[in-house]
């Protein structure tokens, strides 16, 4: 992937998963101005720290697939894969993929977080990745969350206790993914108790925390801030991960089993803790 690639990479990508939510009766987010820069800034982003592991598949001159992997303390993560349905089944899935496991060592600990697709499952589990079934509890709150003690807003002189945290719960920081995501306009809750939430809105796109009543009052602390008439989002949650299964339950939000996080060699995350779909 090359400078301005991210404008085709973006189109390929959404168009993508956006006939697999489709296909699975998933909503799907309305391409709006602002949520197509922030696509675009993405696949920037991860283009300019990751080179080696971002890779587009063009024919015709247009960009019909997109993969990008990167690596954060020696652990391995591929953040996106895409090609468009017109395109499928002709192996260039698997050629993208196949150049991004070649970005880092192949016996590094490693992290898919995938969709429901079988056909991308089948790619993992040949990759040497095993699956463990997730859960996504998704929709609107249908019981009133009260923001819980103990959380406060965090910002960009916070970063060092979020390392911290992600050293203990992860055993790799990802201090500058997280300043990212604040720079595009998420929040960064911080627990008094040791624990971190980046959301937005009712969304929680990453999660850890050294205990799991602060992560269960950071979860209901986003679930909270869930703005009238838009869904709570929480995914990647695992079956050991009960806590999380406990706090969406008890504030009604629909809870579904759609997903699967892939994982290579020892990397295991300690709980509780949120993966990203993107960062891990």
């Amino acid at each position: 992937m090359v400078q301005g690639d991210e404008v085709g990479a973006e189109e390929a990508w959404e168009g993508a998963y956006g006939v697999l939510l489709e296909a699975h009766h998933l909503p799907t987010a309305p391409r709006t101005p602002e949520f197509i820069e922030l696509g675009r800034r993405r696949m920037r982003y991860l283009r300019d720290t990751d080179p080696p592991g971002s890779w587009v598949a063009e024919h015709d001159g247009r960009i019909m697939a997109v993969a990008q992997a990167h690596i954060r303390g020696g652990i391995w993560v591929l953040a996106t894969l895409g090609v468009l349905p017109e395109f499928q089944e002709q192996g260039i899935g698997r050629a993208l993929l196949d150049r991004t496991l070649a970005y880092g060592d192949p016996g590094a600990p490693g992290a898919i977080f995938a969709s429901a697709d079988p056909r991308a499952i089948h790619r993992y589990i040949a990759a040497g990745f095993d699956l463990h079934p997730a859960a996504v509890a998704y929709g609107p709150l249908r019981k009133a969350v009260t923001p819980p003690p103990g959380v406060r807003e965090g910002g960009a002189g916070d970063l060092s206790i979020v390392n911290e945290i992600d050293l203990a719960v992860r055993g790799a920081d990802r201090g500058t993914d997280v300043e990212w995501l604040v720079s595009v306009g998420n929040s960064l809750l911080l627990h008094e108790d040791g624990g971190y939430a980046v959301t937005r809105g009712g969304r929680v796109l990453m999660l850890a925390a050294l205990g799991e009543a602060a992560a269960t009052e950071l979860l209901l602390s986003a679930f909270s801030r869930c703005p009238a008439g838009e869904p709570a989002d929480v995914s990647w949650i695992l079956p050991e991960q009960q806590w999380a299964i406990r706090a969406a339950g008890g504030a009604g939000v629909p809870i579904r089993i759609h997903e699967s996080v892939m994982m290579r060699g020892p990397w295991q995350p300690e709980l509780p803790y949120l993966a990203s779909g993107l960062f891990g």
